[in-house]
């Protein structure tokens, strides 16, 4: 309930100050008095950063255009750089997991899944993302190597996850590559009572064509 609030409160800034820039061009006057057109970028000054920031998100979607995602039936998911809010993070897992669902995958072992998926977020800093070597941990029995990855590699060719980002990924796991990554900038806000409504955007859109259809 709180999100869909703050999605109608942003859509209606936005409303309000498209409406204010098109009333100032057609007509200065009507601006009135030296103190209501004070008022006016009184309200502008607090109007603005919002709408910035509700204009600021940016997605991307990248690829493999010749997959054909309806022969992936099962995934499993492998660690990533989870947001370091845990609540916040059970919720990323179950949305995504969600869409898997939705596109007709069940969840399985990380030796047997089609496809590995996983996400980064980057709070603080850029940071950067190999890609997967050893997706079973086989060189290791299958057990993780403490405080490493499946991603995490020191080869050149990975990800870069900028700052306030973040990046989900696919990958096939028989041919060992990424299929599918959407990111989306602006995601992770420094602010608490931001970052759920912001992640919950973000999530929107980057799902929002999932699964692609080949090319």
């Amino acid at each position: 309930m709180v999100v869909a609030f703050r999605k109608k409160r942003a859509a209606r800034l936005i409303v309000v100050w498209e409406q204010m820039k098109a009333n100032m061009r057609r007509s200065p006057a009507r601006l009135g008095s030296p103190a209501r057109a004070a008022s006016t970028c009184l309200m502008l000054v607090f109007l603005l950063p919002l709408v910035l920031r509700a204009e600021a998100q940016k997605i991307k979607i990248q690829y493999e255009k010749t997959t054909d995602f309806s022969k992936f039936k099962t995934y499993a998911w492998v660690p990533g750089t989870p947001v370091f809010d845990p609540h916040l993070d059970i919720y990323i897992q179950d949305r995504f997991a969600a869409e898997l669902r939705r596109s007709g995958m069940i969840e399985a072992p990380v030796s047997a899944a089609d496809v590995l998926v996983t996400y980064h977020a980057a709070h603080g800093t850029d940071i950067s993302v190999g890609t997967a070597l050893d997706p079973t941990f086989a060189a290791s029995g299958g057990i993780p190597i403490a405080g490493h990855s499946v991603w995490e590699t020191t080869g050149t060719g990975g990800a870069h996850v900028t700052k306030g980002s973040i990046a989900f990924e696919i990958l096939d796991r028989g041919a060992n590559r990424p299929v599918w990554i959407g990111t989306a900038k602006h995601a992770v806000s420094d602010a608490h009572h931001e970052r759920w409504n912001e992640i919950e955007k973000a999530l929107d859109k980057l799902f929002r064509r999932f699964p692609p259809r080949p090319a």
